[in-house]
């Protein structure tokens, strides 16, 4: 089992945080042809909401959304590492999708 060490931490927070702030724009997507999308993570992916009534989404390689496929379509989500979803608080929600297709916003 590898040790997360404090660096590998705060990376994977702070890469979390990110995910998570940039999988709060949603629109409609609709894919007709070709599309690949991959994830490869050595490390840790974190997901946490934390606190009353927080949430905390992410999705990696994932469509969400009014999502409508047409073709073909590949995703591929390599962890290497710990993955990791966690609600702490009472109401709080983490939504995390790993290589998937989604309409939950």
């Amino acid at each position: 089992m590898k040790t997360l060490t404090r660096h590998n931490l705060i990376t994977a927070t702070v890469a979390g945080a990110a995910l998570c702030f940039a999988g709060m724009a949603s629109a409609d997507i609709e894919i007709k042809g070709n599309n690949k999308q991959t994830v490869k993570v050595k490390g840790a992916v974190l997901n946490a909401a934390i606190g009353m009534g927080a949430v905390a989404k992410q999705n990696l390689s994932s469509n969400a959304g009014n999502v409508s496929i047409k073709g073909n379509n590949t995703q591929e989500t390599e962890v290497t590492g710990a993955v990791l979803n966690a609600a702490i608080g009472m109401g709080s929600q983490a939504k995390q999708n790993l290589a998937s297709n989604t309409s939950d916003k």
